[in-house]
């Protein structure tokens, strides 16, 4: 699995409750609330995982994950974290560019199943 995870969000509260949790699980957590802190971060940091706010400031708010790659050339997998209904920003192409969805407010269970799912060993 992923052993470097990059949080991409723009709220203190769940960006520290994620790196705690996912800190928790043995994984080496990094954050960064916006789109050139994003940038700055990956040329630092070997992200092999993006958990990406799907409303991250400075990123196009249709297709955020296309974006980040577009802007940063990473070769780390994106997952989108969001509040809305994911089958709908799937049918509407929002998710276009990641390699999974997570509904913002999951359990420490579920993200960590998507995590593996997404980038495993």
């Amino acid at each position: 699995m992923a052993k470097n995870i990059l949080i991409a969000d723009d709220e203190p509260d769940m960006a520290d409750f994620l790196k705690t949790a996912l800190e928790a699980e043995g994984y080496t957590v990094d954050s960064a609330g916006s789109a050139d802190q994003i940038a700055a971060k990956l040329k630092t940091f070997a992200a092999e995982l993006i958990l990406l706010d799907m409303g991250m400031p400075g990123l196009d708010p249709v297709t955020p994950a296309q974006d980040i790659r577009n802007k940063t050339k990473t070769k780390a997998k994106i997952i989108i974290m969001t509040g809305r209904d994911i089958a709908k920003e799937q049918k509407e192409g929002h998710l276009r560019g990641s390699d999974g969805a997570l509904q913002k407010g999951s359990g420490m269970d579920v993200i960590v199943k998507k995590v593996r799912e997404v980038a495993p060993k």
